[in-house]
This record gives C-alpha cells, sequence and structure tokens, in this order.
C-alpha cells in the first residue's frame, strides 16, 4: 500500500522511523512510504484511495469531511500548532512586518494558518497589511530568506534550528503558544477502516512503534532525521530531535478540543468533533493493551 506524508520536520519522524525501521513489515504491512507537500492533494489521494494512509495537518482532512468526504482523523502525534514565525534580522518589532512579503509552502497549508493566527496576534491584517506568499516545503521557506525574497516565513524543526543558526530572528515561538490544534494527524477514511480494519490498526502499531523508538534508539532516530531532512549540522540534528521527543505523543489519541479548534477556525462552530475523528482504532489498541509493550 502506498503512504503519505507532507511535511520535511521533526513532526514526520514517528512515521520515518517507523519505515526505516521496518517497523510497518513488522505488523505484516508492505508500505510505499512518498511524500507529497500539498495539503489539498495529499487529501485528494487519500480521498481516491491511492494513499489510504496520511500523515497531514488534520485541518486538511477535517476540511474535507465538512464538504462530503468520509476522512477522518486516527491520530494525534503532535497536538499543538508546531511552527514559529521566523523573520529577517531587519524585522525588530511586529510593527516592522507592515508591507513586507512573508512566504507559506502552500495557501490553506499549516504554515498559512500560523502566518495568519501571528499577525492576528500582533494586530496586523493578513489581508492587508502583508503580501503573503506560497513558496513551498519548510526547507523551500528557509531558501527564500537567505535569497532575500521573503522577510520571514513559518518555520517548524530542525529547520527552525538551522534559521536561528543562520541568524535569523523567532519574533512568535511556537511553544507560547497555548492552543490545542491537530498540526500533525494520521487520518484515513471511514470506508478503509470498514474494508481494511487490521491495515489501518497496524499501521497504527507501527507508528505507535515508532515513537517509542524515537525515545529508546536516539542515534536510529537522528540518523533517520539526518537522512530525510539532508541536514548534516549535529546541534540542528539535536534540537531537531529534541523537538520531536518533547512534542510527538506517546499515546497519539486525537481529542473534541483540537477538533472543535479547527471547526471554529473553519468557521462551522455547529458541527460536532466526534464526526471528524475515529476514536475505534485507538481504543480497539487500548483495549488489548498495546501501549504497554512501551513502558
Amino acid at each position: 500500500m502506498k503512504a503519505a506524508y507532507s511535511s520535511e520536520s521533526s513532526w514526520s519522524l514517528a512515521t520515518w522511523v517507523a519505515y526505516d525501521a521496518g517497523l510497518f513489515k513488522k505488523y505484516g504491512l508492505s508500505v510505499d512510504l512518498v511524500l507529497i507537500r500539498s495539503a489539498a492533494t495529499i487529501t485528494a489521494a487519500l480521498i481516491a484511495g491511492e494513499t489510504p494512509m496520511i500523515q497531514l495537518g488534520g485541518n486538511g482532512t477535517i476540511q474535507a469531511a465538512l464538504q462530503g468526504a468520509d476522512t477522518v482523523n486516527v491520530q494525534t502525534l503532535v497536538p499543538i500548532i508546531p511552527q514559529s514565525l521566523v523573520v529577517t534580522a531587519d524585522i525588530k518589532s511586529p510593527e516592522d512586518l507592515r508591507g513586507k512579503r512573508l512566504g507559506v509552502s502552500r495557501f490553506g497549508a499549516l504554515s498559512d494558518l500560523v502566518i495568519r493566527h501571528y499577525l492576528r496576534q500582533f494586530g496586523l491584517d493578513p489581508a492587508k497589511d502583508v503580501t503573503i506568499i506560497q513558496v513551498g516545503g519548510i526547507p523551500e521557506l528557509l531558501a527564500a530568506m537567505k535569497a532575500g525574497a521573503i522577510s520571514g516565513g513559518s518555520l517548524s524543526p530542525p529547520v527552525l534550528s538551522a534559521a536561528k543558526k543562520a541568524g535569523f530572528k523567532e519574533l512568535g515561538d511556537f511553544e507560547s503558544l497555548d492552543y490545542k490544534y491537530p498540526a500533525v494527524a494520521i487520518a484515513t477514511t471511514r470506508s478503509f477502516i470498514q474494508r481494511q480494519r487490521s491495515t489501518a490498526l497496524n499501521f497504527l502499531r507501527a507508528e505507535i512503534e515508532g515513537i517509542h523508538a524515537i525515545r529508546t534508539q536516539k542515534n536510529f532516530a537522528v540518523n533517520t532525521l539526518k537522512k530525510y531532512m539532508r541536514i548534516s549540522d549535529p546541534d540542528i540534528l539535536e534540537e531537531g530531535y529534541r523537538y520531536a521527543v518533547r512534542f510527538i505523543q506517546p499515546r497519539p489519541l486525537p481529542t473534541t478540543e483540537e477538533t472543535r479548534a479547527v471547526l471554529e477556525e473553519l468557521k462551522r462552530p455547529d458541527a460536532k468533533p466526534e464526526n471528524f475523528m475515529d476514536l475505534s482504532l485507538m481504543q480497539e489498541l487500548e483495549k488489548e493493551k498495546f501501549f504497554e509493550k512501551f513502558k
């Protein structure tokens, strides 16, 4: 089966480790892991059945479900917005952002949400006070800042660490945000769960063991991060690893609080959060005491 992920950052480490450590194979799955950076494209691939298990920002599948798709989030790996607003050295305060160009990976992607969220916190209007442009993935955002094409962007570890080391400034720190959100989720469709429940369960088993392996096999995890991020600086890799250990949940259960945050963002507070999650898979793993293997 094909499985896809949408982000090149520390937050994909559990999926990368599960793949490179052979954990999907351990649970009977032959997985072809592919990168699809666009939230819209990866969600479309899920709906079409091309990639029946995906890792992405959980807002994408919720938005698709609001439009009639049977997409559901089954795990939340990272339950906060895991990106910081990073700017060039000439930006001394939020007010200096007026009239500047800021980069996001794609409109509607998590980086776009983060930029707009920070701007509103600073009292700025994302539609009037700045120009927001699409640049590509997280590494491309940093490259655009270095080239002077943009004055800032939304970055996640370990690229965040590389940006700081290059002299850029963290204007908005994601660790200080008190905002629950399904920033990195594993999603599938209700129809796939119905047809291939055992496959979906085994995929989640591999993800959970991958999370455990991050904590217990540091050298392997750091080398995996190095491979996928194409970064060799040991300080940057160490900080990227530290963030993964700190923020990827050992028990990645989706919650109504984080789902409600997406629905409010999409101006659908009337919708029930429970309709956008399938908790039965994780509950089944809890019932079989699967997590007790990794204490």
